[in-house]
């Protein structure tokens, strides 16, 4: 019992190493500090139908990707993760291979809607955003669907503190309630966002954190790629604000198709400054055209006291067409001395009795 117990300590240890090692997802959040009340009048409801198909449009569009569970073995399970992580070293960390299961690297900025379903009515009602990072000052715009809804209020609260800083009154349009809670420079990191709505005269409440994120730096655009070495690199242009540690990612498609991640983490001053995505021979399709869309950047956090924040793109993709790779070097990434040593632990431990 002692051995399997110290088994499991390790094979988690080592799963969390590795997802920090290949970037996965983080998704840090914030929220606001004032107590201003933003209602909206019932002239603003029209104004607000172009969001409305927005995020009808990214709930239609993006499916929910399907759990996982694991009914292993702990060595099964050390296997199954050494596996795992022996396949990712057959490409750089900064240009991993991407397919259309990969719904969270295509979807960085996917908010899961929040869904009820009521004890009395069997009535089922949603709460939906159009994302879950917002930058300042975006405006946060809430939709609430389902039957038998005779009003809906909102509540934003600081999610850290509970400290409410502002309450709405949903106004009906079409098939929805919708909200529009107007952005704030002085909204805390992690925002808490509530709506009760009543149905059938029973209150229904649904909650939601996001974060919000004070402005650090914007993606502003991008210039043709060129061809160094075994790599395909996608200068970046950035305009920084606050200096610090930042990492970029963008995700590299040929038409529809996607093609590979793409990551990149450096030090940048403020003022107008330029990061370089690189993609490496080994995912590179036999094409000319490529198209680089879904842009993330984050302003690391470099203390437990500052937390991460994440910044904006004014651009949605840059398309490059004839593009020549008749220079790049046919050669194979060789994994660094700390990928080999993470490769033979996890060997190791999938091969304990």
């Amino acid at each position: 019992m002692k051995k399997n117990k110290i088994i499991i300590g390790l094979v988690a240890i080592s799963f969390i190493s590795i997802c920090y090692f290949l970037g996965t997802k983080q998704n840090s959040d914030n929220e606001l500090d004032t107590d201003r009340k933003t209602a909206l009048g019932s002239n603003q409801v029209d104004e607000m139908k172009s969001s409305q198909e927005i995020i009808q449009e990214t709930t239609q569009e993006t499916k929910t990707p399907m759990p996982i569970s694991f009914n292993q073995s702990t060595v099964d399970s050390a296997k199954v993760i050494a596996t795992k992580y022996e396949q990712t070293l057959n490409y750089p960390p900064y240009s991993q291979p991407l397919s259309l299961n990969d719904f969270s690297i295509l979807n960085p900025n996917y908010f899961e809607p929040v869904t009820m379903v009521t004890q009395d009515s069997n009535v089922k009602i949603s709460m939906m955003l159009e994302k879950y990072h917002f930058v300042s000052p975006e405006a946060i715009i809430v939709q609430v669907k389902g039957s038998d809804i005779y009003g809906v209020e909102l509540k934003v609260q600081d999610a850290d503190t509970r400290k409410l800083l502002s309450s709405h009154k949903m106004h009906p349009s079409q098939d929805a309630y919708l909200a529009q809670i107007k952005g704030n420079t002085d909204y805390p990191a992690n925002l808490q966002i509530t709506a009760i709505a009543n149905v059938n005269g029973d209150e229904v409440p649904m909650v939601a954190q996001i974060s919000y994120n004070q402005k650090s730096a914007t993606i502003v655009g991008g210039t043709k790629p060129f061809v160094e070495s075994a790599d395909l690199v996608f200068p970046i242009d950035i305009k920084v604000e606050k200096a610090g540690i930042y990492r970029v990612r963008a995700n590299l498609f040929s038409g529809a198709q996607p093609i590979a991640s793409l990551v990149s983490e450096t030090k940048l001053e403020e003022g107008q400054k330029q990061i370089l995505l690189r993609a490496h021979q080994s995912v590179l399709p036999k094409t000319s055209e490529f198209e680089l869309a879904t842009f993330t950047i984050e302003k690391r956090s470099t203390h437990p006291a500052e937390p991460s924040r994440f910044g904006n793109s004014e651009i949605e993709k840059l398309v490059f067409d004839d593009v020549d790779l008749s220079g790049i070097e046919n050669t194979h990434y060789q994994p660094d001395e700390n990928e080999r040593k993470r490769l033979v632990f996890l060997k190791g431990m999938a091969n304990q009795d």
